[in-house]
């Protein structure tokens, strides 16, 4: 076995309304003002009062940053740190999906370091002289796992891809996870943001890196995902089974610090030059990256085909393995996801660029069968052609 480090320091905060703790948390924190950075569907959703009610019934003062768009881009970053400078704040708590909890991340830290924000982005852990304020998240999806995960995904327009920043000092020192708040999330975003968070563990599992403790999490991750999210899909207010996939979310992106692999490097190169929802392209990637994987790791693969249902006695390791592919795909299929790169908006024209896009992507190095650029072409070839 291989030498690892393993590291969970986040507070986990869990129960059906237990959103009401975030004045106790943020006191806490010494707390002199609070930045709320969130996005507008939340606002509309009336979310975020479920945060500003507590804090206004503590006496803690706050502010609002609502513009985070999805797939978030560097320029708002730079908006939502004057907001917070101007505000003074010295917490921030981070409301939402994905991308608002990833946007918060980048805020804090934009908010007290000087520079472009591009000078941090794919540039190794805690890469600021200056450590931002902690951070609270509150996820309302299960899916991306942000609220307990040190980076945070950014949309770097002026090269149309997407890139990261890394660091323990971005990791939310509270997780809040109340299934309440994920009651009103439509269908299709459930199925997308679930389908992220069952894809992080099994990467995880997979993953060059992985080893005993982020294998526990991945396996128990994948259970809670498949067992629960066809559930939340056709009966949204069902509480259990939402608390069951915030709580996969979070074991899962807990898992990832083993690495992730190929079907992130293709669902993120085509968010960031297509604009994709990010779980839409994981979910669309998912066959085709595990087909890649058949080759490796069989053991395993064949492990969470059994996880999903699958009855592999009897079966060779290799056959255990390929019975993962029509699992997924049933899986898939009855959450009405679509099939083809092209329904993600890929062009076969833009193949080679996007190969050299997923070639830099941060999770490339981490896929149990390497990669290469040719390997994408064929990647991208493929998944056109479904």
């Amino acid at each position: 076995m291989q030498p690892f480090s393993f590291q969970v320091p986040t507070k986990v905060v869990f129960g059906a309304g237990s959103v009401k703790n975030v004045s106790s948390e943020v006191d806490a924190l010494n707390a002199k003002h609070v930045m709320i950075v969130t996005d507008p569907g939340i606002v509309k959703a009336g979310l975020v009062d479920k945060v500003t009610e507590p804090l206004c019934a503590a006496g803690i003062a706050y502010s609002i940053f609502d513009e985070i768009e999805p797939n978030p881009k560097t320029t708002t970053i730079i908006r939502g740190a004057e907001v917070m400078k101007e505000a003074q704040s010295n917490v921030v708590v981070a409301l939402g999906g994905g991308s608002p909890l990833d946007a918060a991340k980048a805020v804090a830290v934009m908010a007290v370091n000087e520079g472009p924000i591009e000078d941090y982005c794919c540039a190794g852990a805690d890469p600021w002289p200056v450590a931002p304020p902690p951070i609270i998240g509150i996820p309302t999806t299960a899916g991306t796992g942000a609220e307990v995960s040190a980076a945070a995904m950014l949309n770097l327009v002026s090269e149309h891809r997407k890139v990261d920043i890394f660091g323990d000092t971005i990791l939310p020192v509270t997780a809040i996870l109340d299934p309440e708040l994920t009651v009103g999330l439509p269908p299709n975003l459930t199925a997308w943001t679930g389908i992220d968070a069952l894809n992080h563990a099994f990467e995880a599992y997979i993953a060059i890196y992985a080893n005993p403790f982020t294998d526990m999490l991945a396996e128990k991750a994948i259970e809670l995902a498949v067992n629960n999210i066809h559930k939340v899909y056709k009966e949204p207010t069902d509480l259990e089974a939402r608390g069951n996939m915030l709580i996969a979310s979070a074991m899962a992106v807990m898992s990832a610090g083993a690495g992730l692999g190929v079907i992130h490097s293709l669902a993120q190169t085509i968010g960031g030059y297509y604009d994709a929802p990010h779980g839409l392209a994981i979910a669309v990637c998912f066959v085709p990256g595990t087909q890649y994987n058949l080759s490796v790791e069989q053991k395993k693969l064949g492990r969470i085909s059994q996880i999903m249902g699958t009855d592999i006695s009897g079966m060779s390791q290799a056959e255990a393995a390929k019975s993962v592919i029509p699992a997924l795909q049933k899986l898939l299929k009855n959450l009405d996801i679509p099939t083809g790169f092209d329904s993600l908006g890929v062009k076969e024209k833009d193949i080679p660029e996007l190969a050299k896009i997923a070639m830099l992507d941060g999770c490339t190095p981490y896929n149990p069968h390497p990669l290469d650029e040719h390997a994408f072409v064929e990647l991208f070839q493929q998944g056109l052609a479904v």
